[in-house]
This record gives C-alpha cells, sequence and structure tokens, in this order.
C-alpha cells in the first residue's frame, strides 16, 4: 500500500463529505416535496431514495463506471 500526502489525504476527507452532506440534502428536499403528496410515508421514502439516489448519481459523475 502507497503512503498518501496529507494533501490527498484532505482531499479524499472533502471528497466524502461533500457527498454525504450532499446526499442528505437532497434527500431532504425530495422528503419534503413527497410529504407533501402523500404525508407521513411520502417523506420517509423520500429522504432515503434520495439520499440513496443522490449518492449513486455523486460517486458516478466523480468516478465513473
Amino acid at each position: 500500500m502507497t503512503e498518501k500526502n496529507a494533501v490527498e489525504l484532505v482531499e479524499q476527507w472533502q471528497t466524502g463529505f461533500f457527498f454525504v452532506i450532499g446526499s442528505a440534502l437532497f434527500g431532504a428536499l425530495l422528503a419534503t416535496l413527497l410529504s407533501s403528496i402523500k404525508p407521513p410515508v411520502g417523506g420517509l421514502i423520500g429522504f432515503f431514495g434520495g439520499v440513496a439516489l443522490a449518492f449513486l448519481a455523486f460517486s458516478y459523475l466523480s468516478y465513473g463506471r
């Protein structure tokens, strides 16, 4: 295993942080939209589905196939 310098380590942590925050924000937005349509279940499905879809989309855009 190769050693990483501090800059690469910080870049990896920043990328992971933005993946998590971005996914949570997208999930919250989708939960808000879906909870207005079908209140209790729509919010839960919107949040967890939005988090999963956003994480997959961010990963695909960052790392490709």
